[in-house]
């Protein structure tokens, strides 16, 4: 019989690669807030760490501008990372990446009402127009008439 009892995710994962892809993405976030609190905030809201690989350190700035400031800073956030045994690095690569954009939803349309006198006139107009395009576009716009509106 099963048991209802929750389980600990580490235990799921075991030594799988997905376990291992964890801890690598842990000690990437660890270092990341070591290395913003070496830098000084204008340039730490631009930039991140992409990866490391044996004693290179690989970071992204937002533009070229913010690489350009990082790269005049790389050789002593490499001496400083290795003084703290954070890592222990030779190099630091800066990248331009721009900042992955969050594509946001079209705002909803508002729809205003009309006054009454409007919502007549569209509809007097529809009544006489012979498009019928034209005419199921002004039914609609009459359809926006708000009850409470006694203008």
């Amino acid at each position: 019989m099963r048991s209802n009892k929750p389980l600990r995710i580490n235990k799921l994962l075991g030594k799988s690669e997905l376990s291992r892809l964890l801890g690598h993405a842990r000690s990437l976030k660890k270092l990341d807030a070591e290395l913003h609190d070496l830098i000084p905030p204008p340039l730490g809201d631009h930039c991140r760490i992409l990866s490391i690989r044996d004693d290179t350190l690989v970071l992204a700035a937002d533009s070229p501008v913010w690489a350009a400031r990082l790269r005049f800073q790389a050789t002593q956030l490499a001496k400083q990372l290795s003084d703290r045994r954070t890592v222990n690095l030779r190099t630091v690569r800066v990248r331009v990446r721009p900042p992955e954009s969050r594509h946001k939803a079209p705002p909803a349309r508002k729809h205003i009402p009309i006054s009454r006198k409007n919502f007549h006139a569209l509809r007097q107009a529809a009544r006489e127009i012979t498009d019928p395009g034209l005419r199921a576009a002004l039914l609609r716009l009459a359809s926006r008439r708000n009850g409470s509106d006694n203008t």
